[in-house]
């Protein structure tokens, strides 16, 4: 099969879920011997090459100029690189993220192309309950109403996506995104007083009230270490996330907490692997794959009651799951976690089964290669027909 994905975050640039998930995939797909291509738009200062190869995928980066409109040149000349492949028979499907509505304006194609809703900037905004630019919305709509068939990284995205939008179908598929699950090492020690926060510092991922728990949990256990991974994000005063948070934080208790910035995927896993406990409070996700990495490697993790939360966990066998609304609650289950070291290790064997058994790779290579096939199958039945 021959595969091209859109994506705008292809690591090893900074980048988010769409971009983990994309790589993820499409090397598991390019491993399994299928044809894969992903291509997207770029800031110039991406640090990342304008075309490489990563482990058989084909990476196009088309960079966007300087000026306020370039990404609409940008966006054209992507459209036309979709074009040329379909009319050269070089891809079988494209797939589109939700976020920032990429195929909004596409012309017909003789290849069906597929949607997975990863949370767009309009479904953000709903569940934050804060202001949805009105450019947003109409882009990203458009983009869905274009798209031949969708899917959804999880089940409770797919339902806010449809009312948000009021789109009329149901998904075609729910497809969890595949989780790496690294070979357990025996030798590797727990710094069981260690607690990890990754994600970019945005109020959306929960690191301020997180930031107003550590008090407590500092007051409870002495010891206790923050390690937060990502990379900066805006303050609701405008300015820096991280000196912001750094602002909040005691004097007494700044050396408690420190901040590493962006790291690659695999330093993530390093961490994932020796630390105590990893913490993701967030307000708002759609499969959010930091708390299912940190699980993957035998981390025990707390996780949201919000968004997909309890599709993804079940409280107290496998994770915790917390109000990021209540900072005395994210601080109770830190506490409760450090100090128990047989809870937190079973949390963390538990949480790891969990990954082996309903998000491996595996797994999600069989259920994607169905959904494209089925994809590719109703298209080609529909324009026989008309």
């Amino acid at each position: 099969m021959k595969i091209a994905f859109i994506c705008s975050e292809y690591p090893p640039g900074p980048h988010g879920g769409i971009g983990t998930m994309t790589q993820v995939l499409s090397r598991t797909l390019a491993q399994a011997g299928h044809e894969v291509r992903v291509a997207g738009i770029y800031d110039n200062r991406y640090p990342a090459p304008d075309f490489e190869e990563d482990q058989g995928v084909k990476v196009w980066r088309l960079r966007t100029s300087g000026h306020r409109l370039g990404w609409i040149p940008a966006r054209y000349r992507l459209f036309q690189l979709v074009t040329t492949w379909v009319r050269e028979n070089s891809v079988d499907i494209i797939e589109v993220p939700d976020y920032q509505g990429l195929a909004a304006g596409w012309g017909s194609l003789a290849a069906p192309v597929v949607a997975r809703l990863h949370g767009s900037e309009t479904y953000f905004a709903r569940e934050l309950g804060v202001p949805v630019r009105r450019g947003s919305y109409w882009i990203e709509r458009a983009s869905l109403r274009r798209v031949d068939y969708w899917s959804s990284v999880c089940r409770y995205t797919a339902d806010k996506t449809r009312d948000v939008f009021r789109l009329r179908f149901e998904p075609s598929a729910i497809l969890y995104n595949p989780v790496e699950v690294p070979s357990a090492s025996a030798s590797l020690s727990r710094r069981k007083n260690q607690v990890i926060f990754s994600g970019t510092l945005t109020a959306k991922k929960g690191i301020v009230s997180l930031i107003r728990a550590w008090p407590e949990v500092k007051a409870a256990c002495p010891d206790a270490e923050l390690h937060i991974y990502g990379k900066d994000g805006r303050a609701e005063s405008g300015g820096s996330m991280r000196e912001s948070l750094q602002a909040q934080l005691p004097g007494a208790l700044s050396s408690s907490v420190t901040f590493h910035g962006h790291v690659t995927r695999e330093r993530l896993f390093e961490v994932y692997r020796t630390a105590g406990l990893a913490v993701f409070p967030s307000y708002a996700e759609a499969f959010a794959i930091a708390p299912l990495e940190a699980m993957a490697c035998g981390c025990a993790t707390i996780y949201s009651e919000r968004g997909s939360g309890p599709e993804l966990l079940e409280q107290d066998k496998n994770g915790l799951l917390v109000d990021p609304d209540r900072p005395s609650q994210i601080a109770d289950s830190i506490i409760r976690t450090l100090r128990d070291g047989q809870f937190a290790e079973r949390l963390g064997a538990a949480g790891r089964e969990l990954v082996e058994q309903r998000f491996s790779l595996a797994g999600a290579l069989k259920q994607n290669l169905a959904f494209y096939g089925e994809c590719i199958e109703r298209f080609r039945l529909a324009h026989s027909l008309s």
